[in-house]
Parts: structure tokens; C-alpha cells; sequence
């Protein structure tokens, strides 16, 4: 049996995961999206019961491993959590407009990944830690935490995190696209006719970018993650939205806030938030030009 043709991992996906997402109803996506996450939750929580036993926490804490000057350079990584926000529309739309429980939502639905993220980076960095420091520049932890006592198990287990984790993160993210895209074109989707109509389209926007994107250049993402976070996910959603926030919000000081804020102190955390990241934006850019270095060379 011959190699697969170029891309053809690339078009399964796509095809599969764009029909599978057209032609269901949306309480049925929604089911089966529940489903998948238990199914995110109860491998996680496999791996992470069997990784803890070998992870040395001890060294994963040493004060000589720890090396705060690299912060920095993982903003980039950071600033894509940010990307949560595309769903927010959405969420804000299925609770009706609740403040509660869209606020509920939002906190619970940020705490619980960050905490398992947090847990995950322990497990297996603690792992690597326990076998020898230097691999860590090396080899993929992920590789180094399958090949363990019981990494035929534990293989198979982020084997199926993996997977469920992209594929519910992919639901999530077609239709906040969706409903973005609607919004710009000024489609109504309560008008099932229009909405039909220019559903192909819909669909065709949202998964053929990054499908010709990931067949032209199987390692984009690597590429994407750093710049895409450094100065796309950054601007679009660290910057743009307070700046639009603000605008609508204190745009006319003889007007009445139509909303109160949810987050306390009003202005304070709104400024802070766009001009923080557009000073990371700066010293991303200047570190991606060769500047920073240049500067360090001199001194």
C-alpha cells in the first residue's frame, strides 16, 4: 500500500469536520459536543493520574530551573487564550443576554481549561524533569512522557486527548466564525431562506484559508503561533476590543452608561488591558526585527 497523496490528512479533516457541522442541527452538535468534552475531561484525568506518580515536582520547582528572563518570549503563546473571546457573541446569544450566567459561563469556562492546563504542563514537565533536565531542549515532552512505564497506555491516551481536544475546540471556533461572518455580511440567520443560501459560503470561508494554508506549508502553525500571537491575536483581541468597548461605552461624556461594567473599576483595567498588549506588540516587533539583540550586542 503506497504513501497517501500530499495533503490528503490536511482534506479528510477538513471535509469530514466541515459536513459533519453542515448538515447537523445545532442541538444535535451541541450534544455531541457535550459528549466530547467528557471525553476531553476523562482522558485528561487518565493521564494525569498516571503521569503524577513519576514527576519529580521537587526539581520542577528548583529555583535553578526556573528562568523568569523567558517570559517574554512565551506572550506570544499566551496572548492566543485570548482567541476565547470569538465564542463569546455566541454564549452571549444562547443565554439570552443573561448577565449572570453569561458571567458564570465566561469565569468557569476560562478557570477550568487554565487550571487543566496548569496541571497538564506539571505532569509532563515534571516527568522530563525526572528523567533528565537537558531533554527538554531535545526531544517533544509529550514523546518523552509516552515512552515511561506505562507509556503504551498513556500513549494512547493523549493520542485521544489530542484529538477530542482539536475537534472540540474546531466546533467551538466554526461557529464563532460563523456568526462573525454573518454579522459583517449582514445575513440574518433567523431568516432560514437567506441563511441557506449563503451557508456554502459561509462554510467555504471558514474551512478553506487554513486548509490551502496547512497543504502549501505543513509547518505554518509553528510560524502561525508565534507571529499569529505576537501581532495578530494580540491586536485583534487584546487591542481592538477595549478600544471598541471604550468607544461605546465613554465615547459621549454628556450620555448615560447604557450598561454598567462587569469587570469593577470601570476605565482602570479597559485602558490597561490595549495598552499593555500594544507595548508587547512593540517589544515583539522590535525583537522580530533584530533590534532588541542589535541593542544587546552594543551594550
Amino acid at each position: 500500500m503506497g504513501d497517501l497523496p500530499h495533503g490528503f490528512g490536511q482534506v479528510a479533516t477538513a471535509v469530514t469536520c466541515a459536513l459533519a457541522l453542515y448538515v447537523a442541527r445545532p442541538g444535535a452538535v451541541e450534544k455531541v459536543n457535550n459528549a466530547l468534552v467528557g471525553g476531553v475531561v476523562a482522558t485528561f484525568l487518565g493521564i494525569v493520574g498516571l503521569g503524577v506518580g513519576s514527576a519529580d515536582f521537587g526539581a520542577l520547582i528548583a529555583p535553578a530551573n526556573q528562568h523568569p528572563e523567558e517570559v517574554v518570549n512565551a506572550f506570544p503563546i499566551l496572548f492566543l487564550a485570548m482567541v476565547f473571546q470569538n465564542i463569546v457573541p455566541t454564549v452571549t446569544y444562547q443565554l439570552e443576554g443573561d448577565r449572570d450566567k453569561i458571567t458564570t459561563a465566561i469565569v468557569v469556562g476560562t478557570t477550568l481549561p487554565m487550571l487543566m492546563f496548569l496541571a497538564w504542563n506539571a505532569v509532563i514537565l515534571g516527568n522530563v524533569m525526572g528523567i533528565d533536565p537537558t531533554l527538554l531542549t531535545q526531544e517533544d515532552p509529550v514523546q518523552l512522557l509516552q515512552s515511561l512505564s506505562d507509556g503504551a497506555v498513556l500513549g494512547n491516551l493523549v493520542g485521544a486527548f489530542s484529538e477530542l481536544a482539536l475537534v472540540t475546540s474546531l466546533i467551538g471556533f466554526v461557529y464563532g466564525l460563523r456568526d462573525a461572518w454573518t454579522d459583517v455580511l449582514g445575513i440574518d440567520q433567523n431568516k432560514v431562506e437567506e441563511y441557506e443560501r449563503y451557508k456554502p459560503l459561509l462554510f467555504a470561508g471558514i474551512f478553506a484559508p487554513p486548509l490551502l494554508l496547512s497543504m502549501a506549508n505543513p509547518d505554518i502553525f509553528y510560524h502561525a503561533l508565534d507571529y499569529g500571537g505576537a501581532f495578530g491575536v494580540s491586536t485583534l483581541f487584546l487591542v481592538l476590543p477595549p478600544i471598541m468597548v471604550w468607544k461605546q461605552r465613554y465615547g459621549e461624556d454628556n450620555e448615560p452608561l447604557s450598561t454598567k461594567p462587569m469587570v469593577p473599576l470601570g476605565k482602570i483595567p479597559l485602558g490597561s488591558m490595549w495598552k499593555a498588549a500594544a507595548t508587547l506588540i512593540i517589544e515583539q516587533g522590535a525583537d522580530k526585527l533584530g533590534i532588541v539583540d542589535f541593542f544587546r550586542e552594543q551594550m
